[in-house]
This record gives structure tokens, C-alpha cells and sequence, in this order.
């Protein structure tokens, strides 16, 4: 029973390991009502990437697209047919030491709307890990 209870707490004093940090974050589109809804894009450009996404089915409601960590700020257009629809992110990057055997981990925190072409936008989650859900909430007529 002792060596069972020294194992348990050689278990629980192991740091935790378990990495949520990701460079994707996921925009959202809602009607007036704050309803998704889903919307027809033809092409996503994203600053300091070439060329353009074209998303494999380009009818969504939600949609997860990367940030660059060596960057603070980008720009996003969303081409519904010939109206481009923009908007400015800035965020910052934040390394955390979880401990010497896990390492370092990155996370892209402080998301914020800098411009946007858009009506109405609102940040729901400002820091982007696998488990935060929508980040950004974009509202279309």
C-alpha cells in the first residue's frame, strides 16, 4: 500500500505537460439576430502569406485560420465573390516555461481588432489556444 501511495505522488508532482497553444484562430460569422450563419467565400487572403486560401468547401459558419507567431500584427480579407471584406488583428506573443522537462510553449495573446471593414466585429476570446472556443465574432447582414 506505501509503494502504491509513493507512485500516486510521483505522479502528481510531474509537471503537467499538456499543451493548448496553437496559432489558429477562429473567426465566427452571426447575423443581426447573434445567430451563425453560414457564408459563401471564394477566396482568404492573410498578410505575409502568398497567394490566396481557398477553403475546400467554401460554405461555413466558423472557420480557423493561422496567425504568424514571428509577427505582432495581420490582416485578413475575405472575398465574398467581388467584395472584400477586411479586418486588422494585433496580438503579442507570450512564451511561458511550464517546466525543464516540458519546455517553453508560445501562445499568441492579446488579440485585438486594430481595423475592419466589417460592421460589427467583437473579440471573444483574446488569447488563442486549442481549447478557447471562437476568438473572433464577425457579424454580416
Amino acid at each position: 500500500m506505501v509503494f502504491l501511495l509513493l507512485g500516486l505522488w510521483g505522479c502528481l508532482t510531474e509537471p503537467d505537460c499538456f499543451d493548448t497553444s496553437t496559432n489558429q484562430a477562429t473567426f465566427a460569422f452571426y447575423d443581426a439576430q447573434d445567430k451563425t450563419v453560414e457564408v459563401e467565400v471564394d477566396s482568404i487572403a492573410i498578410s505575409g502569406v502568398n497567394g490566396f486560401l481557398i477553403p475546400d468547401d467554401n460554405t461555413f459558419s466558423a472557420i480557423a485560420l493561422p496567425l504568424n507567431p514571428a509577427q505582432t500584427a495581420v490582416t485578413i480579407t475575405f472575398y465574398f465573390g467581388d467584395v472584400p471584406e477586411t479586418l486588422s488583428l494585433g496580438y503579442r506573443v507570450q512564451t511561458e516555461v511550464i517546466s525543464e522537462n516540458c519546455g517553453a510553449l508560445a501562445y499568441l495573446t492579446d488579440l485585438s481588432l486594430t481595423h475592419s471593414s466589417f460592421e460589427n466585429i467583437t473579440i471573444l476570446n483574446n488569447r488563442l489556444a486549442t481549447n478557447a472556443g471562437i476568438n473572433v465574432k464577425i457579424f454580416v447582414e
